[in-house]
């Protein structure tokens, strides 16, 4: 765009330099036309007269160089003129480039200084984001170790209390074998106390019945005789004859023993059971069932659902079976059958066809 400038003001300069000298020429002709001094026009005077004319002649040139020249003067400071106000103007059109020059400058250093703020901004920007995720990181890490220790510290926890439970698990066991075995000593004591009671009591009565004897036979007045004249009696075979206890000493239910036979297993006697001893077999028959109900949760639940308990529990329950019978009293379990009726209510929920089919109800019916 300068350089059209430029050509500009070079063609106006031309123009107001060139003017004057074309109008100079053209007026200058007029005028030589006008007095008679062209090649082409006009008539010689007469010789009188040429005197006169010649010298208006050379007055009127003389006029029209000083005109002339004047106008060369004016055309010149003209051009002088105009040559200054286009070295103003290009001095003005420098100038103005120049502050052109110097916005474009000033612009293009905004531009940078700006782009360099903004570049600033930029990385101060990805650096807080930097520190921001740094930040989150830092803060995950910390929620991460934070429930790594809380983990740790239930994982601790749940091994206190694992062995905590174990440790009250054995202590359990270890009471209950004590309370076992301390109930086995006194059932033994009781048992030890009951037979020695019972050997008292039938010493107590033979005692009675000799006596009984002993007053009837003075109260019937025998006739006396010599025991020494009397024959020896002869000996019972001891492998068929059996000895007979009188009537009042037979032993309760009527049976007599032949000497030399097996002593027979003990049997309920007719008499009724204290009520100690009917305390202990319901000791005895609770404890067995909880031990089954506590060591075989599964099994109950299965067994009660498919009604075969005894089939799934058939070694339990000969084993309480054969406890029950060793640690209850046989008159007791002549009266009752506790065990059966901790099964049924315990292990059953009140519905004996849990057992099964296969249940050998026998073993649990009382004596007769």
């Amino acid at each position: 765009m300068s350089s059209y400038i430029l050509i500009g003001i070079a063609v106006f300069v031309v123009a107001v330099v060139a003017a004057p000298a074309v109008w100079f020429f053209v007026f200058k002709g007029k005028k030589a036309d006008e007095a008679g001094l062209g090649l082409t026009g006009g008539t010689f005077a007469a010789p009188a007269a040429r005197d006169d004319g010649q010298a208006a002649a050379l007055a009127a040139a003389a006029q029209r160089e000083a005109e002339a020249r004047r106008l060369e003067e004016q055309r010149r400071a003209e051009a002088q003129r105009q040559a200054e106000a286009a070295q103003r103007a290009a001095e003005e059109q420098r100038r103005a480039e120049e502050a052109r020059r110097a916005e474009e400058q000033r612009r293009l250093e905004e531009q940078r200084r700006l782009e360099e703020q903004r570049r600033a901004e930029e990385e101060r920007r990805r650096a807080e984001e930097a520190a921001r995720l740094a930040a989150e990181e830092a803060r995950r890490a910390e929620e991460q170790r934070r429930l790594e220790e809380q983990r740790r510290l239930e994982e601790q926890r749940r091994a206190e209390e694992e062995r905590r439970r174990a440790e009250e698990a054995a202590r359990l066991a270890a009471e209950e074998a004590r309370r076992a075995e301390e109930q086995r000593r006194l059932e033994e004591q009781r048992r030890a106390e009951e037979a020695a009671r019972l050997a008292a009591e039938e010493q107590r009565r033979a005692e009675e019945a000799r006596r009984a004897l002993e007053a009837q036979q003075r109260a019937q007045q025998l006739p006396e005789f010599d025991v020494n004249s009397a024959p020896d009696p002869t000996p019972p075979d001891p492998t068929t004859a059996e000895t007979e206890i009188p009537a009042y000493f037979v032993p309760p239910g009527g049976e007599t023993v032949a000497l030399g036979s097996p002593k027979p297993a003990a049997q309920p006697t007719q008499f009724k059971a204290s009520e100690e001893l009917h305390k202990v077999a319901q000791r005895v028959a609770r404890t067995i069932v909880s031990d089954i109900k506590i060591y075989n949760p599964q099994k109950i639940e299965q067994g009660i659902a498919q009604k075969n308990l005894y089939d799934l529990l058939k070694k339990e329950f000969d084993s309480s079976i054969k406890t029950y019978e060793d640690r209850a009293d046989p008159q007791v379990r002549a009266e009752s059958n506790y065990l059966y009726e901790y099964i049924v209510k315990s292990l059953c929920n009140g519905d004996p066809s849990v057992l099964g089919v296969n249940f050998p109800m026998d073993k649990f019916r009382q004596p007769s």
